[in-house]
């Protein structure tokens, strides 16, 4: 079974990526096993293709083609360490792993970074994350910029008094939760999450937000699953992605 394509759709970084270490530079030291990967990490210009490599355990972690915006060789590095998973948790579902980019510690930090230099300079005074990879990427984000971090989390998770947003799955509803007054009244917020694909939880998160007062600046995720069209759920709502999984 061919893996997804990982291509990169990284925004106006500031010009200061440009100095960013080469592409080779930033992939995972493992060797080349097997055949060449259908994963790639585009944009608009250059780049070349890396070989599929045996991730320790026995799954296959595939290569990029190294296409970065702006010349930043940075999301080559990430969408190289992430790994994907067939049928996963069920049969037809290509799951996109962030643990092995978790484990590439320069993968990681170059993940943050961009996403810092994207929102130091827009007066965020909120990271919201999504329960539950959001709490991995939006802690070090709000450090960086100077922002506090509210965790966004499933019914019954917050001890304190909650305000609720309901969304839509494919059968059924859930919620998704913030403590009351953690979020106020023309706070700036930046909501992360590791991935999007329905949109539904993001969307959740937004409203969330909005209901409260606060300016919703823009999602940032890690990953879009693109076919699954969650952008268009979110209407005109800004999204902002590392890496896109075709």
């Amino acid at each position: 079974m061919l893996l997804p394509r990982l291509s990169s759709s990284l925004l106006r970084l500031p010009s200061s990526s440009a100095s960013a270490p080469a592409a080779a530079a930033s992939a995972p030291p493992f060797p080349p096993r097997g055949p060449a990967s259908a994963f790639a990490a585009t944009a608009t210009t250059g780049g070349a293709r890396s070989t599929g490599v045996r991730f320790p355990g026995g799954v296959r972690r595939r290569g990029a083609v190294a296409m970065a915006s702006g010349d930043d060789a940075r999301v080559a590095g990430i969408a190289s360490s992430i790994r994907v998973i067939p049928d996963f948790p069920k049969p037809g579902i290509m799951f996109q792993d962030i643990t092995t980019l978790l484990l590439d510690p320069k993968a990681f930090r170059d993940t943050i970074d961009l996403f810092v230099e994207r929102y130091k300079d827009q007066g965020i005074t909120v990271v919201a994350g999504v329960e539950a990879r959001g709490f991995i990427f939006g802690p070090p984000i709000a450090l960086a910029i100077g922002a506090k971090f509210v965790p966004l989390r499933k019914p019954k998770k917050l001890p304190g008094e909650v305000i609720s947003e309901e969304y839509s799955l494919e059968y059924g509803t859930d919620k998704i939760e913030m403590h009351v007054g953690a979020v106020e009244a023309n706070d700036r917020a930046l909501v992360v999450d590791d991935l999007i694909a329905t949109g539904g939880t993001l969307c959740a998160a937004v409203k969330l937000l909005e209901r409260v007062g606060a300016k919703v600046v823009e999602c940032a995720c890690v990953i879009e699953l693109p076919e699954l069209k969650g952008r268009d759920k979110l209407g005109d709502r800004p999204v902002f992605v590392l890496v896109k999984a075709d």
